[in-house]
């Protein structure tokens, strides 16, 4: 039985770091199609990468110098949902994620990192955090926290 789990732990145990890089690597994709789902209209991606819960949370600080906290999946499609009716055309977003900090424990995540977009507005930046969750496999947004630098947005505006 030793000889065993021996074995077992030499032929798996240099498996486990590759397992966790796998699931980095899907948490940075979720984070990057919610934000290019969101921004192109799509919201077949942008809601595919959210929890359909009660307790999910939005918040964010917005262009007008108020915040927003939404609370429940319900609430967040419906906030949401002229968003993505729009008939104007979906702007040109090119997004770029970087500086990344990932907390994994089990199913759980908690994740900040830096955000560029760069659009026909100009360039924007924030910083970002997540808590996602492994639902059916498959990791899910339950938590946002958006600081965009509006200072940024203002001076750009006033040019």
């Amino acid at each position: 039985m030793k000889k065993l789990l021996i074995l077992c732990v030499v032929l798996v145990g240099p498996m486990l770091p590759v397992w966790g890089q796998d699931d980095q690597a899907a948490i940075k994709a979720l984070l990057y199609n919610e934000t290019v789902g969101f921004f192109k209209r799509d919201k077949a991606k942008w809601a595919d990468c959210w929890a359909h819960t009660p307790y999910i949370s939005f918040a964010a600080n917005l262009y007008g110098g108020d915040f927003t906290l939404i609370k429940g999946w319900d609430n967040m499609e419906k906030q949401f949902r002229s968003q993505f009716k729009s008939g104007r055309p979906a702007d040109n977003v090119t997004v770029k994620n970087s500086n990344y900090t990932i907390h994994q424990n089990g199913n759980m995540a908690f994740v900040w990192y830096d955000q560029t977009l760069l659009d026909s507005h100009g360039k924007t930046d924030s910083k970002e955090s997540r808590v996602v969750e492994k639902i059916g496999g498959k990791w899910k947004i339950i938590h946002v926290t958006a600081l965009t630098n509006l200072s940024t947005l203002a001076s750009q505006a006033a040019k």
